[in-house]
């Protein structure tokens, strides 16, 4: 039952009761009296159930509203979460880069002294086999010929590279340029020809003849392609042009680094300038 029927039945007693109110009789009266409590109560009744009904629903809606709210805190939380281990993650991988380049950087030191010990050795036994041959032989007779010393024998590439480096060290560069010259003219098929014209190259770059180190590097490349010292020459070229403000020239040559040597360990230090490609 509606509430505007509700109203219509309170409204019709009353309204019979003054058309007709010189025929109705006291039991009438009584009996419509009795309907109009009834229907007062029960319109009360459906005031009191719509009131709850209205109640149910508002608290309804602030549960779903507070459930909302939970959800969208804790999506907040999940998000901030995220992005607090993102951070994280981002710092531990700059920083594993950076170890790894210290490592690589000590690996190079230590292979630069392993080497280096190689090559004094080397040095030494050329000394030692030249000595041998300039020696007298002993219980030859001593005599006019015999006694006139041999000419001086010519220092063998190892010999040569250790004055070299020697020289570079000292800050000689012109003297170690001789000696690496000389090895480069003496003894062009050499195992050490290679790093005699790298050491040329340091040479002019310890001068500050950075074209003349450009040149020389470049010489490596081009004629001892395959040799250890080729991924290096390249990558000190790529650095001089960065520093000198050339990035685009740099790029192009930390690329070929990279795609020409690509488990050097110069290729290793290049892809940080032209980005991290898939190696093989």
């Amino acid at each position: 039952m509606t509430l505007r029927r509700l109203r219509q039945l309170v409204w019709a007693p009353a309204v019979m009761m003054t058309a007709g109110a010189c025929l109705a009789t006291q039991q009438d009266l009584r009996v419509v009296q009795g309907d109009v409590v009834a229907v007062r109560d029960e319109f009360r009744r459906l005031q009191s159930a719509e009131r709850t009904r209205d109640s149910l629903r508002a608290v309804s809606l602030d549960s779903a509203l507070a459930q909302i709210a939970l959800l969208l805190r804790a999506t907040n939380d999940t998000v901030r979460g995220i992005s607090t281990t993102v951070i994280r993650l981002r710092g531990d991988v700059r920083e594993d880069l950076q170890n790894v380049r210290a490592q690589l950087i000590a690996i190079q030191e230590l292979t630069g002294q392993s080497q280096r010990r190689i090559q004094e050795l080397r040095a030494d036994l050329e000394s030692d086999a030249i000595e041998k041959s300039t020696a007298p032989i002993a219980g030859a007779p001593i005599g006019r010929d015999t006694a006139r010393a041999p000419a001086p024998a010519t220092p063998g590439p190892a010999q040569l590279y250790q004055m070299g480096q020697d020289q570079l060290r000292r800050g000689s560069g012109a003297s170690a340029r001789s000696a690496f010259s000389a090895l480069l003219a003496q003894y062009p098929r050499s195992d050490l020809a290679a790093d005699a014209l790298y050491g040329m190259a340091e040479a002019f770059t310890a001068e500050g003849n950075a074209a003349a180190a450009d040149s020389a590097y470049g010489q490596v490349v081009a004629r001892y392609s395959n040799s250890d010292r080729a991924p290096t020459a390249l990558y000190k070229r790529a650095t001089a042009l960065r520093v000198a403000g050339k990035g685009d020239s740099a790029r192009e040559l930390y690329r070929q680094i990279i795609q020409r040597y690509p488990r050097s360990e110069a290729a290793v230090l290049s892809e940080q300038f032209v980005g991290s490609p898939q190696r093989p």
